[in-house]
């Protein structure tokens, strides 16, 4: 019995001496270490573009008319045809126009006859009224007769040059050089005055109209350097100039209307096409640019992460400018020459190591 005692009281006196036995330390945990890509940090000129989106339209287009009644004789051209300017569109029976005129010129000269004959009698009775050879009363009359005559002789020469005008547009002319889009006229076919004969349109240039907010219609210049894209061609793009800058907005969409030529000697581009305008209307010089998919957003931050020579992560705040084609300009706090970390940053945190699996370029430039 004493000896389970002893025991008991042994066992007693152990417990608190183990439990006094101090902790071993804990060893701080492993840095991650993140594999990542760098960029160098470099400076370039950052055009300032405006984009928008417009159709491709004729730079001059009309409808050609007829401007005297008539049956259709011939016509030239067909849809698709080029044109020359002077160049015969429509030709319309020409007989009655042609009758018109000989009739007007043969009054005409009869006219002229009758002039000169009052005019020989007009210079005789200047000659015999002062000899009292004949009254006043036969001056006046031959005077009269004779202004008579010249007023008639003008009046039938504009009416000979209205037949001969008449009879000149039963031929149709090609106001400028162009494309046929439309015929409307067929052999035999009676027209009125002012019936459509054909659609011409001038595609050798072609227009495009798009409209601007204000923020990026102030900045405009018909000296802007202009690129369109043309979505039927890819990635081919054509030159263009500014042609025409609005000067009132839209009370609707508060926009301004801007007109764009583009040349098109090859023919290609049709009306209708889809056309991406790109204007330039400014450079910044020597501006930062990073690839924008670098940038990570926390809150109301921005922020970027560049590599260090002992290979951490510097996170940095930084303030974002311009965005454009995928660079994102950055105003402040990042310097020119730093390794801008450009892939795997969204996984970085203090405190981690990094292992650039790529040599540093130029992909932030």
């Amino acid at each position: 019995m004493k000896k389970m005692a002893l025991l008991l009281l042994a066992f007693i006196f152990l417990i608190p001496l183990g439990g006094c036995t101090p902790p071993e330390p804990k060893k701080p945990p492993a840095a991650r270490i993140r594999s990542v890509t760098v960029a160098a940090v470099g400076r370039s000129d950052l055009p300032l573009t405006v984009k928008a989106v417009g159709r491709l339209a004729p730079n001059r287009e009309v409808l050609v008319s007829a401007q005297v009644a008539g049956i259709v004789e011939a016509y030239r051209f067909e849809v698709g045809q080029a044109v020359e300017t002077g160049g015969e569109l429509v030709r319309l029976e020409e007989e009655d126009y042609r009758l018109a005129l000989n009739e007007a010129r043969a009054n005409l000269s009869a006219a002229r006859a009758r002039q000169e004959v009052a005019e020989k009698s007009y210079e005789r009775a200047q000659k015999l009224l002062p000899e009292n050879v004949i009254t006043p009363e036969l001056f006046d009359r031959s005077e009269a007769e004779y202004k008579s005559s010249r007023a008639t002789v003008r009046q039938l020469t504009a009416m000979v040059d209205i037949a001969g005008r008449r009879l000149a547009k039963t031929v149709v002319a090609a106001p400028f050089d162009g494309v046929v889009t439309r015929r409307m006229v067929e052999l035999g076919q009676h027209l009125n005055v002012g019936a459509p004969l054909m659609h011409i349109a001038d595609m050798q240039t072609m227009r495009v109209r798009i409209h601007l907010n204000e923020q990026d219609y102030v900045h405009l210049d018909p000296a802007d350097e202009v690129r369109v894209l043309v979505e039927a061609f890819g990635a081919r793009t054509f030159d263009g100039v500014v042609d025409r800058i609005g000067v009132q907005a839209d009370a609707r969409t508060n926009t301004f209307e801007v007109e764009v030529l583009v040349d098109n000697p090859e023919g290609l581009l049709k009306a209708g096409l889809t056309a991406r305008v790109e204007i330039v209307t400014d450079r910044i010089a020597d501006a930062l640019m990073v690839p924008q998919n670098c940038v990570l957003f926390r809150g109301d931050r921005t922020e970027l992460f560049v590599a260090t020579a002992d290979d951490h992560p510097s996170l940095r705040v930084v303030q974002m400018g311009r965005v454009e084609a995928g660079l994102v300009n950055i105003v402040k706090g990042l310097s020119p020459g730093e390794r801008l970390v450009t892939s795997g940053a969204q996984y970085l945190k203090d405190g981690d190591r990094i292992q650039v699996t790529g040599p540093a370029g130029d992909g932030a430039q």
